[in-house]
C-alpha cells in the first residue's frame, strides 16, 4: 500500500478561507487582543525598570503568572482588576486598542 502525504497550503490561503468562518475570527481576534494586552503589561513594566520578579512580588503573584502574561502561555485574559494592579506598582499608564476595543488605565 502506498503512503499518500498530506497537502500543504499556503498560510494566505487557509487564512482567507478560515476567516469566514465566525467562530474562527472570534478566536483569531481574541488571541491578538491578548497579543496587545501582553505588550503593553511587558512596555509598562520595563518602562517602570521592573523586572518580572520585582512586579510579581509588588501585586503578591509568583513571577510565572507575569512571565505567563508575556509571553502569550496562559491562554486567558487578565482580569481589570490585575491590569489597574499593575498600573498601580509600574506608575505607567496601560494602554491597548485593538480593534473596536480601546482600554486605557491611567496611573494615580
Amino acid at each position: 500500500m502506498r503512503k499518500t502525504t498530506p497537502r500543504t497550503q499556503p498560510l494566505s490561503d487557509y487564512l482567507k478561507k478560515n476567516e469566514r468562518d465566525p467562530a474562527y475570527r472570534a478566536a483569531l481576534d481574541r488571541a491578538r487582543l491578548r497579543v496587545a494586552i501582553a505588550r503593553a503589561i511587558k512596555t509598562a513594566r520595563e518602562r517602570a525598570g521592573l523586572t518580572q520578579a520585582e512586579l510579581a512580588a509588588a501585586l503578591d503573584l509568583p513571577q510565572s503568572v507575569i512571565g505567563r502574561l508575556e509571553s502569550l502561555k496562559d491562554k486567558r485574559l487578565p482580569s481589570v482588576d490585575l491590569l489597574v494592579r499593575i498600573v498601580g506598582v509600574t506608575q505607567k499608564p496601560l494602554a491597548v486598542e485593538y480593534g473596536a476595543v480601546r482600554i486605557k488605565v491611567l496611573a494615580g
